[in-house]
């Protein structure tokens, strides 16, 4: 079965697009100008990256997602850099989510929102969603990847198919139906829209070249359609020349640097007491040693500053950004490991009860296997969450030109390291760390570690 288009605008996820004739004609009939590409829109229309269910050769069409693999997300932040010359006006599409983060990605470094039109969305594989290719095939004694047999052709609106999927004629009606929405929401403008979708803009590219065999198209490739006068007419097709200079692009950036910094002596540390989240004051040392940091930091040009929200984390903030331009962000995540009962427990008392978890939480290689014995957070749990948000930190952050200051504490940084880089050891201090990473393509390693004494 068809879809059927509303015809209101919209960006939730229920939105669909038809454009009447006369809406198509007034358009047309407005482009007046000598010049010649005064209306004229360009769509790229880019498949989403790499998924798991690309790779399982799955049947997942418009009624499922799947998540990106990390090469589907490498490889559409490498389109984006490709597409570096390309200014868009105006970027959509459709409400599944490998599309939509396919977009974002795309736009990372071009602060665009991309607004989400149901009607993009890709065809339907009816009854089989879910399923795989070498089912069908046997099922049928049709290849899978056989798609007239399956879902017809473009000009075939009579067709019906043998698991019940969405026709290419409905489909292709649909698709068309949102692009001539989303022309005429641009009306008057002239330049290049972005539109991330699905394979099966293939089966609608088609129309335009009847006189070749149906091809598919690969993950992040770009294919473009012209509109004008009212009238489509296709560029460009399965383009992947984008994405290889992206590559190379890419591969010329110097990674993004992160200056972890490790807060130094607190009053309770001195005692020899396990903060945790229980929370202290510095001692004269510890107030000295941020004075240090902040003299030995000073020139960084730091574009973003985040830390803990313990107080030892986000007064050694301020202390060490003193006179920085740079706004200050607070997250959870990047508190202390919380000990539970061990919260403000004499360590000396924690280490002499010689248990696999105190070996685990003063160890350099196994904090990350640390579990709380009696309501604590387990270091794979803190490692998770303070990994969530570094990688977030970076992902943001990787296309800009400077560094990023993070403000955090040793357990959790420990437990972090070992499940990030195993084979890194940061060995053991009271002092304020300083710790240098280099974050690029969602990979961190240490570049130095200093000591403030």
């Amino acid at each position: 079965m068809g879809f059927r288009i509303p015809s209101r605008l919209t960006r939730v996820a229920t939105a669909a697009f038809m454009v009447s004739a006369a809406s198509v004609s007034a358009f047309a009939a407005e482009q007046t100008s000598t010049d010649p590409d005064a209306g004229v829109l360009r769509f790229y229309l880019v498949r989403h990256g790499q998924t798991l269910s690309n790779i399982k050769e799955m049947t997942i069409g418009g009624g499922g997602n799947a998540q990106l693999t990390h090469k589907g997300r490498y490889d559409a932040s490498s389109l984006g850099l490709g597409l570096g010359n390309v200014q868009f006006i105006a970027a959509y599409s459709s409400t599944l989510g490998r599309a939509y983060e396919t977009a974002n990605a795309i736009l990372r470094s071009r602060p665009m929102p991309v607004t989400q039109i149901d009607a993009l969305k890709d065809i339907s594989w009816g009854e089989v969603e879910g399923g795989r290719i070498d089912d069908l095939t046997r099922r049928f004694g049709h290849s899978g990847n056989d798609f007239p047999f399956y879902f017809g052709t473009f000009d075939d609106p009579n067709f019906t198919s043998p698991v019940k999927a969405e026709n290419m004629f409905d489909f292709s009606r649909r698709f068309e139906g949102a692009l001539k929405e989303i022309a005429h929401q641009q009306q008057g403008k002239s330049g290049n829209i972005l539109v991330t979708a699905h394979s099966s803009m293939a089966f609608y590219l088609q129309k335009y070249r009847a006189d070749k065999p149906l091809a598919g198209l690969s993950n992040t490739s770009v294919s473009v359609l012209e509109f004008k006068n009212g009238q489509f007419s296709l560029r460009d097709f399965n383009n992947t020349q984008y994405l290889k200079d992206g590559y190379v692009t890419e591969q010329q950036r110097a990674p993004l640097e992160i200056t972890l910094v490790i807060n130094p002596m607190t009053v309770l540390q001195k005692a020899g007491v396990m903060e945790g989240t229980t929370d202290s004051d510095f001692t004269a040392d510890g107030a000295a040693a941020n004075q240090k940091l902040h003299k030995e930091l000073e020139n960084k040009a730091f574009i973003a500053a985040y830390s803990s929200e313990l107080g030892r984390g986000y007064k050694s903030a301020e202390a060490v950004l003193a006179g920085h331009n740079v706004t200050l962000t607070k997250d959870k995540d990047l508190n202390e490991i919380f000990l539970g009962q061990w919260e403000a427990e004499n360590v000396d008392t924690i280490k002499a009860g010689n248990t696999q978890a105190a070996r685990d939480l003063f160890s350099d290689d196994r904090v990350n296997r640390f579990q709380s014995a009696d309501g604590g957070e387990d270091g794979d749990i803190a490692a998770w969450r303070f990994d969530r948000l570094l990688s977030n930190i970076g992902w943001q952050h990787e296309f800009s030109t400077g560094e990023v200051a993070v403000f955090t504490h040793p357990l959790v940084v420990k437990a972090f390291l070992n499940r990030r880089i195993p084979d890194f050891k940061l060995p053991l201090s009271r002092k304020a760390q300083v710790i240098r990473l280099q974050y690029k393509n969602e990979t961190f390693s240490v570049k130095e570690v200093k000591t403030v004494e």
